[in-house]
């Protein structure tokens, strides 16, 4: 009898462990798979799903985004993105006009003293405003600005189109910041994106 008391025990308390492990595999999530972050690279990204932490490749250089300004002139947005590389700094702009997109590799130019106005002249070259106006502005990560406010800009470009030049300018008190740039296509970025793209 007293044998018979100490197996039913046993078998009551091997179904009770078996209950307590089987409640805690239903109840913890397995963890997710890790996904290869390059297995969609270079091929496909979206450029307006760019941000801080993604590393940009251009022209075999990689670049880090530091920092992404949205800007928003009645409803218009576009963005501004730093990169930090080998190189040194440098914007990249991505918009979309009419429908097509449009994105544009910036360097600053410091010490040039211009201003916009009428055409402008830089390194023997001729420049004309294309358009200018003021947007409304927030910033993340690192970007020298403000993290929201307004700024001004006005954007000139060579008869041929193939020189940019920008001016921003990032509080009505501050002096103008001159940039030359040139435009890129899709291609000839490679984007790793640091995180989950939203």
């Amino acid at each position: 009898m007293g044998v018979l008391i100490v197996l039913i025990v046993v078998l009551i308390l091997v179904l009770v462990a078996g209950i307590v492990v089987f409640a805690r595999r239903t109840r913890t999530p397995a963890p997710a798979p890790r996904v290869d972050p390059l297995a969609d690279y270079p091929e496909v990204y979206d450029p307006h799903k760019i941000g801080v932490g993604d590393i940009i490749t251009y022209a075999g250089i990689d670049h880090v985004v530091r920092g992404t300004i949205v800007l928003d002139q009645e409803g218009y947005q576009w963005r501004e993105h730093l990169l930090d590389g080998s190189t040194g700094r440098r914007w990249l702009t991505v918009e979309d006009d009419e429908g097509e997109l449009e994105m544009t590799l910036w360097m600053r130019r410091e010490g040039t003293g211009l201003e916009p106005g009428g055409d402008v002249v830089l390194d023997d070259r001729v420049y004309r405003k294309i358009e200018s106006g003021s947007a409304r502005y927030t910033a993340e990560g690192t970007t020298g600005t403000a993290p929201s406010g307004s700024m001004d800009y006005a954007d000139y470009a060579t008869s041929d189109k193939t020189g940019l030049l920008a001016f921003e300018r990032w509080a009505r008190t501050a002096s103008w910041e001159v940039s030359t740039g040139r435009a890129v296509t899709r291609g000839e970025l490679t984007v790793i994106h640091a995180g989950p793209v939203l």
